[in-house]
């Protein structure tokens, strides 16, 4: 049962991307420090994503081991990607799911979510197919 608000955010994302047509993989490591929540299969490539709801503020709390990690990956080519979910919920700041490279870890740690975004959706009404389109590559 999803109790807090990353729980419920990572259901979600699982629900609404298997839907459309991803095979998805919750990974729970406590082992290896910094390995992305989850391993995405999208066509015949597979995605890292790192989840964070921010519920406060601007700050995207990630860790030295994440922001290793997502750098390290993305600068040898590889798709691995952070959806953040800005929670609100309210009629001035309505929920909203934002997507980031992991190549912009560093930048996204410091700046928080004054950093552009590489796509971002009303949390109603979320687009899972263009967040399939931009986790296979397609759109950039």
């Amino acid at each position: 049962m999803a109790t807090t608000p990353e729980a419920r955010f990572s259901a979600r994302v699982r629900d609404g991307l298997k839907a459309v047509g991803c095979d998805i993989e919750r990974i729970e490591n406590r082992v290896n420090l910094g390995v992305s929540d989850m391993l995405i299969g999208v066509g015949d490539c597979f995605v890292t994503v790192e989840l964070k709801v921010v519920s406060r503020g601007l700050k995207v709390t990630l860790r030295p081991h994440q922001i290793a990690f997502l750098t390290r990956h993305a600068l040898m080519g590889r798709p691995c990607f952070v959806l953040v979910l800005r929670a609100g919920g309210e009629v001035l700041k309505p929920e909203r799911v934002l997507l980031y490279h992991g190549r912009d870890a560093v930048a996204l740690a410091a700046d928080g979510l004054r950093l552009s975004p590489l796509a971002e959706w009303p949390s109603r009404g979320m687009d899972w197919q263009t967040l399939r389109d931009y986790l296979s590559g397609r759109l950039s």
